[in-house]
């Protein structure tokens, strides 16, 4: 059995796949499983996974009918024979060195997770310089949760890749096929099953910036209402746990969100209307206790005031002073 399990979703990436599976192939630590999930790719990713396949024993390839990255993700979960588990996405890299480290920190501390930072890169293969130590801050499942915001949400994000699992985090966890901002939905519920949570401090994961994402591509090919339902299910979590402090925070995380998809909708997309009213009541009925969070800034009160009377205006403000609450197509 290969001590770590990696998992390759695929998907129309014939120019970039080869050098994420190369910088994969040349780890120090040699003791891994290498599972690529063709999801369907209608280029030639799947031949160049065969390709690669055939020179080297450590890789498996699966092909299967076009699912989305959570199927792709859980098919590769399922096959896994390995202690540990991680994710690379196929368009990315990272340093030779990764899996040394994050092993070495996760099996020392017996954490259940180990999270590096990442690089976001543009173009050629960035210099990846040799370590000869990393930086580790060991948590507990209740640090880490008293402090996830806004020390620790950012710091080990909300992403699949750049992390070390032990498998039986995902004994029955499994990311939800058909949506977006699928790391996110499991995001919590991942966290409450980690006794030990290790974060490193040197980046070790190259994040592309190349292709574009889903979340930045046009609005109505998804449904994105989930990014802000979601935070509100963290907000109701820290409630339920008496953390005030942290109850704030979430819900000014949830705000950030729904307002990006209130202006999208109420301004340029009015065929999310109908769908989105329902969240447009909830928030109008939130007000009070919004205008009373001391951890949201008085002109994200103003503009969510505003929104409700009217959302031209509000966008106005918004533009002036809060743009990170807009979407870039509405800057």
């Amino acid at each position: 059995m290969p001590k770590i399990s990696i998992i390759v979703p695929v998907y129309k990436v014939e120019a970039l796949l080869g050098r994420c599976i190369d910088s994969i192939l040349c780890q120090t630590f040699p003791d891994f499983e290498l599972i690529l999930v063709d999801d369907g790719s209608p280029d030639q990713s799947g031949v160049i996974c065969d390709q690669y396949a055939a020179r080297d024993k450590r890789i498996r390839v699966v092909h299967q009918k076009n699912g989305g990255l959570s199927a792709a993700r859980n098919t590769g979960i399922s096959l896994a024979a390995g202690e540990y588990l991680s994710f690379v996405d196929s368009d990315d890299m990272i340093h030779p060195q990764m899996f040394e480290f994050l092993l070495s920190s996760l099996e020392k501390h017996q954490a259940d997770v180990v999270s590096t930072r990442y690089i976001r890169f543009h173009g050629e293969s960035p210099t990846m310089p040799r370590l000869s130590e990393v930086g580790e801050l060991l948590l507990t499942q209740k640090e880490f949760l008293d402090h996830l915001y806004p020390e620790y949400f950012e710091r080990i994000g909300i992403s699949a890749w750049g992390k070390l699992y032990r498998r039986h985090l995902f004994e029955t966890l499994r990311y939800p096929e058909g949506k977006i901002y699928e790391d996110l939905h499991i995001y919590l519920e991942l966290l409450r099953l980690c006794r030990k949570i290790v974060v490193l401090d040197t980046p070790m994961y190259y994040y592309y910036l190349g292709n574009v994402s889903i979340t930045k591509s046009n609005y109505l090919a998804y449904c994105r209402f989930d990014e802000f339902i979601l935070r509100t299910r963290h907000a109701d979590y820290f409630i339920a746990q008496g953390n005030l402090s942290q109850y704030y925070y979430a819900v000014n995380d949830y705000l950030t969100f729904f307002l990006r998809n209130a202006f999208a909708v109420l301004l340029k997309y009015p065929e999310r209307r109908a769908d989105f009213l329902p969240h447009l009541k909830k928030n109008r009925l939130m007000l009070r206790e919004i205008l009373r969070n001391p951890y949201i800034c008085r002109m994200r009160k103003i503009c969510t005031v505003l929104l409700h009377i009217s959302p031209a205006i509000a966008k106005r403000v918004a533009q002036r002073c809060i743009p990170d609450c807009l979407l870039e197509e509405m800057q």
